[in-house]
């Protein structure tokens, strides 16, 4: 389910986008229900690029997840919101030179 906020124009829609996602310290997405995953995670977008199909993004940072049903939210909230600002299929995302995946691990 998206969330919304106010109308706001960027021509990098990719770097803001991510950018709220992240500022957001609440737990609770509004009167949604729906739980930010991110809330307790020091994340910063450094960059991105996109060839057409796929938007790489690159973060620098640190998350602070509850346990491990938190992983996949983590990876769908980043991911489809990085994918949807830019207009892409795919997202590839990488934090601190590694893929989203092995960041969020666990082990």
């Amino acid at each position: 389910m998206a969330t919304f906020t106010e109308p706001v124009t960027f021509r990098d829609k990719v770097g803001p986008s991510l950018s709220r996602l992240f500022a957001n310290k609440n737990e609770m997405i509004g009167q949604s229900g729906l739980v930010n995953a991110l809330h307790s995670s020091d994340l910063t977008y450094q960059g991105g690029s996109f060839d057409g199909i796929t938007i790489t993004v690159y973060l620098t940072g640190s998350f602070a997840l509850g346990g491990v049903c938190d992983i996949p939210r983590v990876e769908a909230q980043i991911n489809l919101t990085a994918a949807t600002a830019a207009g892409a299929r795919d997202a590839a995302v990488i934090v601190n030179g590694r893929p989203l995946a092995e960041a969020l691990s666990l082990k």
